[in-house]
């Protein structure tokens, strides 16, 4: 049998323990069939675009933003500017002018194409309109996520584009933003906050975020759960928490007793 067959049944099989009863024990488990590809659906990529290994999701992690009069990331409007000033956009005769990563106290302060996005310390900065569920959002390595919420409290389904941000797997909401869980991105296990889906543990995926926070989309098209080594964390029916080459240090997946 294949390494690469070995590799799909892995992470499609769960549910499928030999021993129904079973309850996982503490051994830490490292599965070297899986250490060819590295195990991502995507091969590695940086960015989560349209994968061929799996049906996509029917819970995105942001679904399609809410553009009503005119796209704000192209802010050439009818009449005047194309803004964000609100959970919809709209058209404006006259826009802002501060630039990006300005501090910004009102909606109307950003230039076009810019939105005054509130921080976590209660203030604003101007920063680039993106759409979370859409492949390369951003450029120049940034990745499209934060809360969405504008300065003065709305929230809009709409994300900034921001420098990456590394994160804890095994604690994938408190680490990061609302809306948003922590992801691994690549197959050197480097962590990501990234735009939260909802796909729950077996549910299908296309790409890493499509599932909730603490799992992780294999090459099977489906979630399976992000687990500690010798911590017993995967309940009975997901198998053993086994280390692959992209889990960061101290985790694994929990996988099939069968294929171990």
């Amino acid at each position: 049998m294949s390494n690469r067959f070995l590799l799909l049944l892995g992470l499609v099989a769960l549910g499928c323990d030999s021993d129904p009863g079973h309850t996982p024990d503490a051994t830490v488990y490292r599965d070297a069939a899986l250490t060819d590809s590295g195990g991502l659906l995507d091969a590695g990529s940086r960015r989560d675009g349209a994968a061929d290994a799996g049906p996509a999701s029917d819970a995105g992690p942001a679904g399609l933003c809410w553009s009503a009069a005119c796209d704000p990331r192209r802010p050439d409007c009818f009449e005047g500017s194309c803004v964000l000033w609100g959970e919809a956009s709209s058209c404006e005769p006259a826009a802002g002018a501060l630039a990006v990563n300005a501090p910004c106290e009102s909606v109307a302060d950003c230039a076009p194409g810019l939105a005054c996005f509130a921080t976590a310390d209660g203030g604003g900065t101007c920063g680039r309109i993106c759409c979370p569920s859409e492949p390369d959002a951003c450029v120049d390595g940034a990745v499209c996520g934060g809360s969405g919420v504008l300065v003065d409290g709305t929230a809009t389904s709409w994300g900034r584009c921001s420098p990456p941000q590394p994160c804890d797997v095994l604690d994938p909401v408190a680490s990061c933003g609302d809306r948003e869980g922590c992801y691994i991105v690549d197959r050197a296990g480097t962590t990501e906050c990234r735009v939260a889906g909802s796909a729950d543990i077996g549910e299908v995926c296309s790409a890493q975020n499509d599932c909730r926070p603490g799992a992780f989309c294999g090459l099977g098209g489906r979630c399976v759960r992000i687990c500690r080594l010798g911590a017993g964390d995967c309940p009975a029916g997901e198998g053993r928490c086994v280390a692959q080459v992209h889990s960061p240090p101290g985790t694994g997946f929990c996988t099939a007793d069968s294929l171990l």
